[in-house]
């Protein structure tokens, strides 16, 4: 019969937990980078011209990818296994915490607890029980960025899954295969898996837990809400930075201004005024002035979460 004691937190990120606070990524530096909504058919258009391969293509496509932020609210983590790549994402991390749940299990912020996705509303302080796997090659990087004292570091070499798998037993857990849906072979009947899927399964119920999919929930509603409001914030940004900085003749500038309100309604019209704007401005000097706006936006976001602090 498995207890929580048995029951072990992890995460795989890209981002470090800066004195043990594992945070949101609306609170902490978590960005991204999307397809301009308005410049992205016609970059798409123009590069087609060229008639390169598909991944040639993909490389040279992404090159204009522009920042957004991805405001959610949520930290997420799986119980005794490894967040499996899907559809939804694919999870190439350099670090992985571990911690046990059960210094978490009381928290407010908690909103749903399962094998494959459990996760909170809130940044996490790690407890001293934490341990936080950091490739060999990135130790001094992260000497040199973070406060380490108090923190319990463990490097590891070569893949990310084996070290957490290795440390996992080596600290008395026990490791599963998690997929979209809780552990692979977790509803075989008899099965170690199936064991643990039962005991968080009832454990939840037992203590009002929610165990509300992610995917359905009010809060991730909400943040795909503000991440679509804002994300066309940032992309009227970049066009008109590229519209005051691109050397883009009077006329064209007037003709989408005067459209841009009305794109909605006239997605032909404005589509080739697009055109008009990515064949004017040229590819090279618009891969230029994205990287450099994308580099303002990134700049921006770090300083207002230092005036926060």
């Amino acid at each position: 019969m498995y207890k929580i004691d048995d029951c072990l937190l992890v995460r795989k990120t890209t981002v470090f937990p800066d004195n043990g606070v594992v945070e949101t990524p609306v609170h902490g530096l978590a960005y991204g980078f999307g397809t301009s909504s308005l410049l992205g058919d016609a970059i798409r258009d123009k590069l087609l011209e060229k008639e390169l391969d598909m991944d040639t293509f993909t490389s040279e496509f992404n090159k204009f990818n522009i920042y957004f932020e991805t405001f959610r609210s949520t930290i997420h983590f799986t119980i005794n296994g490894v967040v499996a790549d899907s559809m939804y994402g694919v999870f190439d991390y350099p670090y992985a915490i571990l911690e046990p749940l059960k210094h978490h299990i009381s928290d407010s912020s908690l909103k749903a607890l399962r094998v494959e996705d459990t996760y909170f509303s809130d940044d996490l302080q790690l407890s001293s029980d934490a341990i936080i796997l950091v490739p060999e090659d990135k130790i001094d990087e992260v000497r040199e960025k973070h406060n380490l004292e108090g923190l319990n570091i463990r490097l590891y070499s070569g893949n990310i899954e084996d070290a957490i798998k290795s440390t996992m037993i080596e600290l008395g857990y026990q490791f599963f295969d998690v997929n979209d849906h809780g552990y692979r072979d977790g509803l075989d009947g008899g099965t170690d898996a199936s064991h643990m899927y039962q005991f968080i399964y009832e454990f939840a119920k037992s203590n009002n837990i929610s165990q509300e999919r992610h995917f359905y929930s009010d809060i991730n509603y909400q943040d795909q809400q503000k991440r679509s409001e804002e994300g066309e914030k940032i992309d009227l940004m970049h066009l008109q930075y590229i519209l005051d900085e691109g050397g883009v003749n009077d006329e064209l500038v007037e003709k989408i201004n005067e459209l841009l309100p009305y794109k909605n309604y006239y997605r032909n019209e404005f589509n080739q005024l697009m055109r008009i704007l990515v064949e004017e401005v040229g590819l090279l000097k618009l891969q230029e002035l994205t990287n450099n706006f994308n580099n303002m936006m990134i700049e921006d976001r770090k300083r207002r979460k230092s005036v926060k602090k």
